[in-house]
C-alpha cells in the first residue's frame, strides 16, 4: 500500500524557511556540550516537511556541527508506515539524525515528549491540521463525498466512533451543535432536525458518503454555488470524529510549556474556524493577557466558548511574536499545481521567552 500512498505537502518550503532555527538558537546551543536540535512534526502525514527540515539542515551544512532530532506524530499507520521508509532513507545518509513516531493523536505532544524525553526542551514544531490526499481520494476511508464509500472518516482506524454512529446516534441538539460549530452551518438546526426524523421513519440515505451528501443538499436547498453544500457538514462531522479541534487547543495550551527560549512554531489552517483558534493564541503568547481581555478577545474572533484557550495562569509579558503576522498563504503558483493549497493559511510563531521558562 505504501507506493499508493502519494501526498503533496501545502507550503513547505515557506513552512521550513519561517520554523528553521534562529541564529539566536543556535548560539545558544554552542554552550553547551551536547548540540543537538530537537523538532516536532505533529501532524507527520508523507513526511514532507521533515524530509525538507533534513535537507535544508544538510544543504546549511549544519550536520558538521549539530544533530537533529525529529519527534513525529500521526494517527493514520498507513502514513506512518510510508513517511518512515522515507525518513530511514535520510537517517542511514545522515548520521547525525534521527527520528522517533508516535502513532499518537498530537494532543498528547506535552505528555510525550515529558516521559520519553526528561529535561528535553523542543527546538522547532510544525502542525499541519488538514487531512491528507491519501485519506480524502481513498473512497473506502470515507473522507470525501467525491467518491463513494462508508461514512467513516476516522483518522485512526481502530478508534470505534465513526461519523456514521454519529449521524445514527447524536440528538438533535448534539447535531446543531457540530454542525454549527465545527462547519459553521449556518442552517445546522434545520439538517440536524431532518437528520433525527428521518431516522426514525427509515428515511435517512446514509448507505455511502454521495447518498448522504444528496440528501444534505436536498435539505439544505440552498441555492446552486461553487462549494458543494455538504461541504460544512462533512467538515463538522470529520472534526468530531477525530476530536480535532480539542486536540489543537490542547497542543495550543501546552506549548509554551516545552518550547526552547527561542523555538519557533509553525501551524497550517485549512478552515476558519482552525485558523481563528491559531491566532488566538498567537495573540495571547504575544500581548499576555488578563482573564477579561481574553475573553473580549474570544467574542471578537467568534470562538465557541469550550475551544478557548486556557493557559494555566495569566501573563502579563508576551512570550514572542508572530512572524510575519498575518501568516503566510500558497502562492498563485502552487495553488495550479494543488487545488486543495488554496484554503491553506500557515502562521508562524517566534518565542523569545525568559531563561529557564
Amino acid at each position: 500500500m505504501n507506493q499508493e500512498f502519494h501526498h503533496t505537502t501545502v507550503l513547505k518550503s515557506e513552512t521550513i524557511d519561517q520554523v528553521f532555527p534562529s541564529e539566536i538558537l543556535l548560539q545558544s546551543l554552542n554552550c553547551i556540550e551536547t548540540k543537538n536540535l530537537i523538532f516536532v512534526d505533529c501532524t507527520l502525514g508523507g513526511g514532507g516537511h521533515s524530509c525538507q527540515l533534513v535537507e535544508i539542515f544538510a544543504k546549511k551544512n549544519l550536520f558538521t556541527q549539530y544533530s537533529l532530532t525529529l519527534i513525529a506524530f500521526d494517527r493514520d499507520e498507513t502514513a506512518i508506515s510510508y513517511a518512515k521508509s522515507i525518513l530511514n532513507i535520510y537517517k542511514n545518509k545522515y548520521p547525525q539524525f534521527n527520528f522517533f513516531i508516535f502513532n499518537e493523536n498530537f494532543g498528547e505532544t506535552r505528555s510525550i515528549i515529558e516521559s520519553h524525553f526528561p529535561g528535553k526542551k523542543i527546538h522547532g514544531l510544525i502542525a499541519d491540521f488538514g487531512v491528507s490526499s491519501p485519506q480524502l481520494d481513498w473512497a473506502e476511508r470515507g473522507f470525501s463525498f467525491l467518491n463513494e464509500g462508508p461514512i467513516d472518516m476516522r483518522m485512526d482506524t481502530h478508534e470505534s466512533l465513526t461519523a456514521l454512529d454519529i449521524l445514527n446516534n447524536y440528538s438533535e441538539k448534539e447535531l446543531t451543535r457540530i454542525f454549527f460549530d465545527y462547519g459553521e452551518e449556518p442552517k445546522a438546526r434545520k439538517l440536524a432536525k431532518a437528520i433525527v426524523e428521518d431516522r426514525k421513519i427509515a428515511k435517512l440515505q446514509t448507505a455511502n458518503t454521495i447518498e448522504f451528501a444528496d440528501y444534505v443538499k436536498r435539505v439544505l436547498a440552498y441555492p446552486k454555488g461553487k462549494a458543494h453544500p455538504a461541504t460544512r457538514t462533512f467538515q463538522a462531522l470529520r472534526i468530531e470524529v477525530n476530536n480535532e479541534l480539542a486536540s489543537i487547543e490542547k497542543l495550543l495550551q501546552d506549548l509554551p510549556k516545552i518550547i526552547h527560549p527561542h523555538g519557533k512554531a509553525g501551524f497550517i489552517s485549512f478552515h476558519s474556524l482552525e485558523d481563528r483558534i491559531v491566532k488566538h493564541a498567537m495573540r495571547n503568547w504575544q500581548k499576555g493577557k488578563n482573564a477579561k481581555e481574553k475573553m473580549d478577545e474570544k467574542k471578537e474572533l467568534n470562538i465557541p466558548l469550550h475551544l478557548m484557550l486556557h493557559l494555566e495562569e495569566n501573563h502579563s509579558k508576551g512570550f514572542g511574536k508572530e512572524v510575519p503576522r498575518g501568516g503566510t498563504v500558497a502562492s498563485e503558483e502552487e495553488c495550479l499545481r494543488n487545488n486543495r493549497s488554496r484554503s491553506a493559511r500557515l502562521r508562524c510563531f517566534e518565542f523569545c521567552l525568559d531563561k529557564g521558562s
